[in-house]
């Protein structure tokens, strides 16, 4: 039979109440069996050591040669192996008697044990009292006056102090700061100082040289015009004065340079 069951209510009559049904058996799977050995040995395990439901070889443990922490036991009857290492270390601490080296004055005491008991009953001697006196006695006195200090030997005296110099620059550099922003606040803009540069000798003997040139070739020029008596047009009258006025700030100039001084120049 294909095809879908219809779904029917226990509480509901149905036709196909009526219509066998086959029963679906599932596929039993086989029983798992280990691959291990279920009779061996659990070595050094603790589990179901005690009670009815003991393991069989729970709690033994399985003795091999290397399998335990330091040098083999007598017990164990498991050989000594002595590694290269080893043996170069014990002939080297041999003697040349041929017997081991031990060093006698560097081992501790032992440790006493609960039997022995502590020496009781030990008195001294000394008078404290007198020996405490004797000692008051040859001990050199304390200096009680007060030193006075002589200020006006010290090294630094009359010199002005490292800090306050340093506050002097600190307090410069807050009020430079505050002016700066209140400029800036302001709007205004702060100009750059004027910076000036001396000229050398032979550069002002160069400079008065090429001023003299220069005059000389303006004179020539004016001389050209000196003979016209009478000017006809206006611009041989403003030649003239251009040129006139020109010979004049030439004079100026080359006056100025030949004062004794240092000439200075603005960049």
């Amino acid at each position: 039979r294909t095809g879908p069951t219809p779904r029917c209510n226990a509480m509901n009559e149905s036709i196909y109440n009526l219509v066998p049904r086959e029963q679906y058996v599932p596929e039993k799977k086989p029983m798992y069996h280990s691959k291990n050995d279920m009779k061996a040995s659990v070595p050094g395990s603790t589990f179901g050591c005690f009670g009815t439901t003991r393991l069989y070889g729970a709690g033994q443990i399985s003795k091999k040669d290397g399998a335990l922490f330091g040098p083999p036991k007598e017990e164990y009857n498991l050989p000594r192996t002595i590694s290269p290492k080893t043996r170069t270390l014990d002939k080297s601490n041999l003697s040349a008697s041929g017997e081991r080296f031990i060093y006698s004055d560097r081992r501790k005491d032992t440790v006493p044990s609960k039997s022995d008991r502590p020496i009781m009953g030990i008195t001294t001697t000394k008078n404290f009292v007198t020996a405490n006196a004797v000692e008051a006695i040859l001990q050199a006195p304390k200096p009680t006056g007060n030193m006075e200090l002589n200020y006006m030997k010290k090294e630094d005296f009359g010199k002005i102090p490292a800090y306050l110099s340093q506050v002097k620059e600190e307090i410069q550099r807050e009020n430079q700061m505050i002016d700066r922003y209140v400029k800036e606040q302001m709007g205004e803009v702060e100009e750059a100082p004027e910076v000036y540069e001396e000229f050398t000798e032979y550069e002002r003997q160069e400079l008065v040289d090429a001023l003299k040139a220069k005059w000389d070739s303006v004179n020539a020029q004016y001389q050209k015009i000196t003979h016209l008596v009478k000017l006809d047009t206006t611009g041989q009258l403003r030649r003239k004065e251009q040129l006139e006025a020109h010979l004049s700030r030439l004079d100026a100039d080359i006056q100025r340079l030949d004062r004794a001084g240092p000439v200075l120049i603005r960049n």
